[in-house]
């Protein structure tokens, strides 16, 4: 007799995102599961599956219940469809035994064009346009170059560094940086020179002092995951130091921006234009009421798509499928493990 395949849940967006990946795999039933917690938790018992692929929505207990009465002492696997994993309790996960990974492969690619894009239809009023022509107009509205411009990018990492070498080799922006590392312990951790940094990234400065480069940038590109550290860093305050007509591009996390606050900063005629990947709550519900980004016509919005094209879908659920096999196999060295720890 066969023995059955082991079972490896993916939420349905997920599946979605690159079936053909996860349906061509030879040693795991992967299979299409609501994205619920309640409902998840249910199918894992009823299949007995120790294995599920998550996206961005969140999961505080019900899940971890169900996937550590799975266990039967060989543990069970969160693996994060991404690399954010602020959706998961991770210290409930702890208490239950659990292992989290993520897919650490080249998402910064994905993430970094759709910033890209997203500065262009706000200085060039794109979604503005569009909608004039949808509703049998032709009025054009001005719009600005972003040639020349000077960009301060919050987060030197992987995606940060690809954004302004992208800003700088095709637009020839200069960029400032904002890290919580001392610059030394940065520039080794991007593994370059700042020679190399200055002429392929056009980094001009780079400081750990946020409120100093604020109001000496054009744009404002956010790329940080969301930690107590960083939750609520861009303020009334902060945004009252941007410079009067800058952009504002969140691609980073939800939490970061105090979104009643761009409302009125954006409102105002203080910045000129801005955009977000990624909200508070997703999907978006305004933060008060009355301050609804999406009545702003300098606002653009995309609904948490940086990293969703087919390629780097594809690139995820290889590495999702990858080390749930290592996991089942025992191969626990080959996980990409996340530290479960608040």
């Amino acid at each position: 007799m066969n023995t059955p395949l082991p079972t490896l849940l993916v939420t349905q967006a997920e599946f979605d995102k690159a079936a053909p990946v996860f349906t061509s795999v030879p040693d795991l039933d992967c299979r299409p599961a609501p994205s619920d917690e309640a409902t998840l938790a249910a199918l894992v018992r009823e299949t007995g599956c120790r294995a599920v692929v998550l996206g961005v929505a969140p999961y505080r207990q019900a899940l971890y219940d169900a996937l550590a009465d799975q266990a039967d002492g060989q543990g069970s696997l969160l693996i994060r469809f991404g690399f954010g994993t602020d959706s998961i309790n991770k210290s409930y996960a702890a208490s239950k035994g659990l292992t989290l990974v993520n897919t650490p492969v080249d998402i910064q690619t994905s993430v970094a064009e759709l910033t890209l894009f997203l500065v262009g239809a706000v200085m060039r009023r794109i979604t503005q346009l569009d909608a004039t022509i949808r509703g049998g107009g032709f009025q054009a509205v001005g719009g600005h170059e972003l040639h020349g411009r000077k960009a301060l990018i919050i987060g030197g990492g992987r995606i940060g560094l690809k954004v302004a070498r992208m800003l700088h080799l095709g637009f020839d922006v200069d960029v400032l940086v904002h890290d919580v590392a001392s610059e030394d312990e940065w520039v080794v951790r991007t593994g370059e020179t700042h020679e190399t940094l200055r002429i392929c990234c056009g980094i001009e400065r780079y400081s750990q002092d946020l409120d100093a480069l604020l109001p000496e940038a054009d744009l404002v590109l956010i790329h940080l995951p969301l930690t107590p550290g960083t939750q609520g860093l861009i303020g009334a305050e902060r945004l009252a130091r941007m410079k009067r007509g800058s952009v504002l591009v969140n691609a980073g996390r939800g939490g970061i921006v105090d979104e009643a606050a761009l409302y009125d900063a954006l409102a105002s005629g203080h910045l000129d234009g801005a955009a977000s990947d990624v909200f508070v709550t997703e999907p978006y519900v305004p933060a008060v009421p009355d301050k609804d980004l999406r009545l702003l016509p300098n606002m653009v919005l995309t609904p948490h798509s940086g990293s969703n094209t087919a390629e780097a879908n594809a690139r995820m659920a290889a590495s999702a499928v990858r080390q749930a096999a290592a996991f089942f196999a025992g191969d626990n060295h080959l996980l990409h493990r996340v530290p479960l720890t608040s």
